[in-house]
């Protein structure tokens, strides 16, 4: 697609997004941009079906089955078919379940919203594979824009997931319901406003909502704009707009409208966004001091019966949101810095993805508390507290006195091969047997397949 010619004065910010994004073609996509799309829906795919043994999981999916609505959509790794809407509420929520999704540095980075909204909306439509990628890169391109001109917004605790998710679902189910311009319109005044979440839900089984709930409110509002809903039709324009509701004009990083077109059409945001697959299943805040913990283990060929004590030293943003010293659930312990370490210190260097520090009874059980005991947190006084990924430095203190010290910059450079990942997804997939490898070669070639062939073979019975 040629890049728009802006006049966003005479036409309007929203206006110029709906048209760009309803005018996004298949061919418009680089093959870098597409298959970097189809690894994370592979991996959002396989997360969503590792996630069912979660007491959370459970819940919801008891919640889903109970409410006997239309049975439009797959819950993915069941049996059970719900509404459009509520797949995509009880898809996104599984798919955050285990804290395995993709992040980054800006909100607009963890694509469960979009890739999950495409799933349920997709498989509700019959659409093809290439309508999928389509919609979701468009759903993709929202939620970056978002999250670049709003990211102040997160520094007033606001969750990034949750605040630009749900523009992301409503412009990929937009697309796959076929909306026109002016439809996409209404759905986004319909869905922006909904949007919002909060860091507080971090560790508790709320943080699981700031997937679901962006991902159900987007295709609740593609599905009413269908169907002729109408809303403030330039809501990303003007005063009270959604940038100054939710970022502000003040503080540290103001609401920047201009980055909501900026460039539009030269460079996907899915390009050059930084975008990471998570290899332990905690808050990525928590992912630096692992990291290195790991590093200093690997490079010195040392065990957990080596190290006498380590000290995390953390910046104040990371110890804001994983706050839990002694984490008493699962989900505390996904949210504990201290206890992904320890992690390590029980088990040592573990398969990927690493989730066993990560439940309930791991977060209970002595051997994790004793070598929680080992493990200080020190946090940097006068460090910044807004949103980011500062460095973070991990000091290991040997059972034969040495000292190594380990600083970690934000892991978003990590470079992580196909091979890689695909181990990864198989390790996350073992209730699917053989199909692993059918689902791989369906997801890998999406274009020349549809929406509901993942949800088949993804399908376990109940």
């Amino acid at each position: 697609m040629t890049a728009p010619v802006l006049d966003t004065e005479k036409v309007g910010i929203t206006r110029t997004l709906a048209e760009y994004l309803t005018g996004l073609e298949y061919g418009d996509i680089p093959a870098d941009a597409a298959e970097l799309l189809k690894i994370f829906t592979l991996e959002a795919v396989g997360h969503m079906v590792n996630a069912h043994a979660q007491p959370v999981s459970k819940l919801l999916v008891n919640y889903t089955r109970e409410l006997g609505a239309a049975r439009q959509a797959s819950v993915i790794g069941s049996d059970l078919k719900t509404s459009v809407a509520e797949a995509a509420y009880v898809n996104g929520s599984l798919a955050h379940a285990d804290e395995l999704e993709s992040y980054g540095t800006l909100p607009g980075t963890g694509l469960i919203p979009p890739i999950v909204a495409g799933l349920a909306a997709g498989e509700y439509r019959n659409s093809s594979g290439r309508d999928f990628i389509t919609a979701v890169v468009a759903g993709i391109e929202m939620q970056g824009r978002l999250g670049m001109a709003g990211i102040g917004a997160c520094d007033r605790g606001f969750m990034g997931i949750s605040l630009v998710g749900v523009g992301a679902a409503a412009v990929t189910a937009g697309r796959l319901f076929g909306l026109d311009v002016k439809q996409m319109q209404n759905a986004l005044g319909t869905a922006l406003p909904l949007g919002n979440g909060s860091t507080r839900g971090c560790g508790s089984m709320a943080h699981v909502h700031e997937a679901g709930v962006p991902s159900r409110s987007g295709v609740f509002a593609a599905q009413l704009a269908s169907q002729g809903f109408t809303s403030c039709e330039d809501y990303l324009d003007g005063a009270n707009s959604w940038g100054m509701q939710y970022a502000g004009d003040t503080g540290k990083r103001p609401y920047n409208e201009a980055k909501l077109t900026d460039g539009l059409g030269d460079r996907l945001f899915l390009q050059f966004c930084g975008v990471s697959p998570k290899e332990y299943g905690s808050c990525g805040l928590t992912h630096q001091t692992i990291f290195g913990t790991i590093e200093i283990m690997r490079e010195n060929g040392i065990g957990p019966d080596d190290i006498a004590s380590i000290e995390l030293i953390v910046p104040p943003w990371a110890d804001r949101i994983a706050s839990y010293r002694e984490p008493e659930s699962g989900e505390q312990a996904k949210f504990s810095i201290r206890q992904g370490v320890a992690g390590l210190l029980v088990g040592g260097i573990p398969e990927l993805p690493y989730t066993h520090a990560f439940t309930d009874d791991a977060a209970r059980d002595p051997r994790y508390v004793e070598a929680r005991r080992r493990v200080t947190l020190t946090v940097i006084e006068g460090g910044s507290n807004v949103r980011g990924f500062a460095d973070q430095t991990v000091v290991a203190t040997l059972a034969d006195g040495r000292m190594i010290t380990k600083v970690v910059p934000s892991l978003e450079a990590v470079s992580h091969t196909l091979e890689m990942r695909i181990a990864m997804f198989r390790n996350t997939v073992k209730r699917l047997g053989g199909r692993a490898d059918q689902l791989i070669d369906v997801v890998m070639n999406l274009e020349n397949h549809s929406v509901p062939e993942i949800a088949a073979l993804a399908e376990v019975s109940e």
